[in-house]
């Protein structure tokens, strides 16, 4: 009986500190435990006290589910670890070079660097190549993505 216990516990404590840790080992762990406490009972005390061990590990899991992705996010326990800052990328709000002239400063394959309104920027063609020194127009920008063609 101590060691069914001791499974059911160390598979909770263990589900409970996935969020802590990125890869998965916990949460696994946790879920062998379990499985561990459940084939336990079966091989222990039979198929009735099994299937009624499976269903009060299920129903846990099922309420710590609900829990975990209607309570947590908002708690006072995830606010160490939730980012409310949004960092913009480097291109990120270039809307002033739509339709402005430049030249590629390398090869354009589609992709490449170009100096545009006297900027260096990361840029991408339709998926024509432009030679370098190619003169080139912003054509469209989109989120980071900055779309030139060949003038």
């Amino acid at each position: 009986m101590e060691l069914i216990v001791f499974l059911f516990v160390a598979g909770a404590v263990l589900l409970l500190l996935e969020p802590f840790f990125p890869t998965l080992i916990a949460g696994l762990i946790g879920l062998v435990c379990w499985a561990g406490a459940v084939v336990t009972v079966y091989s222990r005390y039979g198929a009735t006290a099994g299937h009624v061990t499976f269903a009060v590990v299920l129903a846990v899991g099922l309420a710590g589910t609900w829990l975990y992705f209607t309570r947590l996010p908002a708690s006072r326990i995830a606010k160490p670890f939730r980012s409310e800052t949004v960092i913009p990328t480097a291109d990120a709000g270039k809307t002033h070079l739509l339709h402005q002239s430049g030249v590629a400063v390398t090869p354009l394959r589609p992709g490449g660097m170009a100096e545009v309104a006297g900027e260096r920027v990361d840029v991408v063609t339709s998926g024509e190549p432009l030679e370098r020194g190619s003169a080139l127009t912003v054509v469209a920008v989109e989120g980071a993505r900055i779309r030139v063609r060949a003038t």
